[in-house]
């Protein structure tokens, strides 16, 4: 008796919190999901809560789930959508005052069919006074974080790229593999990759573009443009289709130290319909 008063009292407070500005489903620019608690269904007898979400692209996120627990750890949660589920265990925060963020780990989204994304307390610890908050889908590595290769080539395939964005998305199908849907402007790819060796390269893109298509200006950014690595631009030309990749030097970068890099390609200007496809990104190293 006294284990159903006290989950009940729980239930009572575990959906109570409201963020201000949060809307349930909406794929911000940057293409992070927040999912507020207080916009969701709860059920009760369940001790869940979900929402009807509608994917507007397909790929990898990160998901984490933010909440206060001013009892002891143990407690356990399930995050579902569609096929795929994630879990974690919530540590202590000391207070329902005080927040923490747990991350659960990846999750794909396969399509852009309608879904119902589900959070669910699968096991609750004893004396546990949880407050959920949001869950949050941010966006992740569709496949491996590139290494410079033996031959000091770096290749930056669209598979191995972070999408950021609402419409943007690596298309898998054999014939494809590329980066596609760029319709938007503030839709960007970026990589995260390791050079071994420091040195300078010249930049190879992999890109198709629709009969009528080009002329889109896309930038190409190397660790956000910090000082001594401006940005190099390009402008799409029209290939003959979107998938008859041809490649192209559009400038040099560097000297890059070794150690950790980014790349970052996002338009500055679309011209028509859609920027571009990109399958994949080569830096070529220059010989001294």
């Amino acid at each position: 008796m006294l284990r159903t008063v006290l989950c009940s009292l729980v239930l009572t407070t575990l959906f109570s919190a409201r963020l201000p500005g949060a809307e349930a489903g909406r794929q911000d620019d940057d293409g992070r999901i927040v999912f507020a608690v207080q916009d969701g269904r709860m059920t009760g007898s369940s001790y869940q809560s979900s929402w009807d979400y509608k994917p507007t692209r397909w790929g990898m996120y990160e998901v984490s789930l933010s909440y206060a627990n001013a009892g002891p750890a143990g407690t356990e949660v399930a995050i579902t959508c569609g096929q795929t589920k994630v879990t974690g265990t919530l540590a202590t925060t000391g207070s329902a005052d005080r927040e923490a963020t747990l991350s659960l780990g990846p999750m794909y989204v396969a399509d852009t069919q309608p879904r119902v994304l589900t959070v669910r307390c699968t096991r609750q610890a004893d004396g546990a006074g949880v407050h959920l908050k949001t869950v949050t889908l941010e966006p992740a590595c569709e496949g491996k974080p590139p290494v410079q290769a033996d031959d000091g080539v770096v290749t930056l395939h669209g598979r191995d790229a972070t999408v950021l964005g609402t419409t943007l998305r690596y298309e898998p199908a054999e014939k494809k593999q590329t980066l596609g849907y760029w319709t938007r402007p503030t839709d960007a790819a970026t990589w995260s990759f390791t050079l071994a060796r420091a040195g300078a390269f010249d930049v190879e893109v992999l890109q198709g573009c629709g009969p009528g298509q080009g002329g889109s200006v896309m930038t190409v950014a190397i660790d956000d443009g910090r000082p001594g690595t401006p940005p190099l631009e390009f402008t799409v030309e029209a290939t003959g289709g979107f998938q008859d990749f041809k490649p192209r030097i559009i400038g040099r970068i560097g000297p890059l130290a070794a150690g950790q890099h980014g790349l970052r390609i996002v338009p500055r200007q679309i011209a028509k319909q859609a920027a571009c496809d990109i399958r994949q990104v080569r830096l070529l190293p220059v010989t001294p």
